[in-house]
């Protein structure tokens, strides 16, 4: 019986760190399916309005957690961003590192620019849950003259 007793814990401890694994992949795979979505949102509603929806803190087509858009020039230069809006025409944001010393702009716009299906620019950032430093990926893709991002925190 105690053997039994053991197996169901072991058995229940694997399944919820499979769920979390199972969680962040799903998160990862939102996210660019997201970038996807308001590639196509901005393209029928133009800048202005998907600007608008994309900000609006409220539109949980946009903003669900951590899971939102980001729009941001060739240069790094973010038009779209509702979780810090502060961060919206900053000229600095493009030399901003993470503690590795990666230049966490400069990746995304690496990433954006390395071909048309889009990449993942890889840095680290403080977990919004854990308040610890964790791997973070940002899923970019290209669009025009733009590039549109939405990130998440991969299992490690």
């Amino acid at each position: 019986m105690r053997n039994f007793v053991k197996m169901a814990v072991l058995a229940a401890f694997a399944s919820v760190g499979l769920s979390g694994a199972a969680r962040a992949a799903d998160e990862c795979t939102a996210a660019q399916g997201l970038v996807d979505k308001a590639i196509t949102h901005y393209k029928a509603a133009g800048q202005a309005k998907s600007y608008a929806d994309f900000m609006d803190k409220g539109n949980k087509d946009w903003v669900n957690g951590e899971l939102y858009v980001i729009v941001a020039t060739m240069d790094g230069i973010f038009k779209a961003h509702a979780i810090n809006p502060k961060l919206i025409d900053n000229p600095d944001l493009p030399k901003l590192k993470d503690v590795n010393g990666v230049m966490i702009i400069q990746e995304m716009i690496k990433a954006g620019k390395s071909g048309p299906a889009g990449a993942w620019a890889k840095y680290t950032w403080t977990h919004p849950e854990t308040k610890k430093l964790a791997p973070k990926q940002t899923w970019v893709k290209a669009s025009g003259d733009l590039l549109f991002m939405a990130g998440c925190y991969p299992a490690s």
